[in-house]
């Protein structure tokens, strides 16, 4: 049975009736995966619905020719797969744990109870959809219009304004991307990706640290976003 404080730690979840929590402590579960663990692959019945407690979760597609496509990352109070869910189809997409994670996990039939039953809810995965999907068509946007060093410093920009946190030696990102991992969110080689941010690195403008990224000119990042056309 899922505890309530962790539904209301939950910015989706917030505000909801006590009927509507007490409603949700009874029907969801959650599920523990391990680092590397399949979550759902690409085609399954979209039969439940997922939220993330803790860790991090990838959710990617395998194309024809074997590279993998990362759609997104999903952490904490984050929903993935839900429009899959909504539509009553499959998964477009596999999703496995980044991480060891725990994962709020609803039944279909249950999930849509939740939306009839609750007006409040329905309006917070309304939202939230909406949300997600403006940043799906900012991406798509980006990918068209941008170089690859500009689609590099407009991802790091994005996770700097969802992760970021000042530090004396500028902003740090707190997520972990292999260079491959990059090459595939911003749709783009790894040669010209390892060229760019070892480049980058030398500069001092985007630096490795253990626990991230660190930006010491956020500005100059920025800048980058709309400077260049490799």
């Amino acid at each position: 049975m899922l505890d309530a404080k962790a539904i209301r730690r939950i910015p989706r979840f917030s505000g909801i009736s006590a009927e509507a929590e007490g409603w949700l402590c009874e029907h969801a579960v959650v599920s523990t995966y391990t680092k590397g663990e399949t979550i759902f692959f690409e085609g399954d019945p979209s039969a439940h619905f997922y939220m993330v407690l803790k860790g991090e979760v990838k959710v990617f597609k395998m194309l024809e020719s074997g590279r993998e496509l990362i759609l997104d990352f999903f952490r904490e109070g984050e929903a993935f797969g839900e429009v899959a869910l909504v539509e009553g189809g499959d998964f477009p997409a596999s999703a496995v744990a980044m991480e060891d994670a725990s994962v709020l996990v609803l039944p279909r039939r249950d999930y849509l109870h939740l939306l009839e039953r609750y007006p409040e809810v329905a309006h917070s995965i309304i939202r939230d959809l909406t949300l997600r999907m403006h940043a799906l068509r900012r991406r798509v946007e980006v990918l068209g219009e941008m170089g690859v060093q500009a689609r590099i410093a407009n991802l790091l920009h994005v996770y700097s304004r969802q992760l970021g946190k000042q530090t004396e030696a500028g902003l740090l990102i707190p997520i972990h991307l292999s260079r491959n991992e990059v090459a595939s969110l911003v749709c783009a080689r790894i040669e010209t990706v390892i060229r760019i941010m070892s480049r980058w690195q030398k500069d001092g403008l985007v630096v490795n640290v253990p626990e991230g990224f660190l930006v010491p000119d956020v500005e100059a990042l920025a800048a980058l976003t709309a400077s260049s056309t490799e």
